[in-house]
């Protein structure tokens, strides 16, 4: 899609929007509503800045008016050309898609959901999916962090892609105690797919080995802190530096889901760290990740199961992640000259 010039009457006003047109072309900003490692991850590695304006999401309806109003401000003094915009929450591509057209600027969806997969949970979603599909026509990419995403979406005609979650260079100074090894760390958000209460119970079995279970402790139930064994710890949320040092410092690292369509970003995270894995057995991840990784059952036998392998596999699971870590980094230079060829 070609990029939309403004309408001028006089010579005046066309020079003007020239002018604009080539004030904005180099700039580029990545924006989002709503925090999200994967989208300043992307920024990071294009050297883009990160804007987030965090929303509450006990009061969203009311904040989005107000976000309009900032992100239609930021956009008019920072002047970008190219706009990176994390979707969900919809509602921030309307500020967005409006700035496009006055100005001639082209935006990019980054896109986490998707018609027809587990993402879609309520009724009315399906709804936001109609406006995200009007977007998306507009827009000059929309990126998805899976192929199985993307099968989706052949009857939206747009310009659609696969960009997988980041895997970055990392040099961090940050360092976490570990009490005992081996230490196995979970990355979580607490959610009801990953399957937490189970790896609790595995960890029950195995009290020689200690686990770090991270994530935001206030959305954990009360029972599962309760029932957890004396070498089970949970860190908190972990963020920036000291997070990427909490998966380095770990012998292994699980992410579990239900979700057949999800890549994990904690195990994408885990391969920037050069920390081998143990996942859960979807399709998706075992087309995303083929080395490094032990893959299991979600529940407590296979879980352990799973453990004691990659425990027992360790030096040559860390050979193999450090292998796959420049296979995505290639990958991932490519894909972002794709992009930048889109724009």
């Amino acid at each position: 899609m070609q990029s939309k010039t403004c309408y001028s009457n006089t010579k005046a006003e066309g020079a003007a929007a020239e002018r604009f047109m080539n004030k904005t072309k180099r700039k580029r900003i990545f924006l989002s509503w709503s925090y999200s490692r994967r989208s300043e991850d992307i920024a990071a590695l294009e050297g883009i800045e990160y804007v987030c304006f965090p929303l509450n999401l006990r009061i969203r309806i009311l904040q989005f008016p107000i976000l309009f109003v900032r992100t239609i401000m930021l956009l008019l003094r920072r002047t970008p050309g190219v706009i990176f915009v994390q979707h969900p929450p919809v509602h921030i591509l309307f500020p967005v898609l409006l700035y496009s057209l006055l100005s001639g600027a082209r935006f990019i969806i980054d896109s986490h959901i998707i018609p027809g997969t587990t993402l879609i949970e309520k009724p009315y979603h399906r709804v936001y999916l109609f406006l995200h599909r009007c977007y998306s026509y507009h827009a000059a990419v929309t990126l998805f962090h899976s192929r199985r995403m993307l099968d989706r979406l052949k009857e939206w005609r747009c310009n659609c892609m696969v960009l997988e979650n980041p895997v970055r260079q990392l040099n961090i100074d940050a360092v976490f105690r570990v009490e005992k090894r081996p230490a196995v760390g979970m990355v979580t958000s607490f959610s009801k797919d990953e399957h937490i209460q189970d790896v609790i119970d595995c960890a029950r079995e195995m009290k020689e080995v200690f686990f770090y279970i991270t994530g935001d402790r206030r959305k954990a139930p009360r029972r599962m802190a309760e029932s957890a064994s004396a070498n089970v710890r949970f860190t908190g949320y972990i963020q920036g530096e000291e997070y990427y040092a909490f998966l380095g410092c770990m012998d292994l690292v699980i992410v579990l889901t239900d979700r057949e369509e999800s890549a994990l970003l904690g195990a994408y995270e885990a391969v920037s760290a050069e920390t081998p894995l143990v996942v859960s057995d979807t399709e998706t991840m075992r087309d995303y990740f083929p080395k490094g990784v032990v893959f299991v059952g979600n529940d407590s036998k296979g879980i352990e199961k799973g453990i004691r392998k990659a425990l027992g596999e360790q030096e040559k699971l860390e050979a193999q992640i450090k292998e796959l870590k420049k296979e995505k980094h290639t990958k991932q230079r490519k894909n972002f000259q794709k992009i930048d060829r889109l724009t």
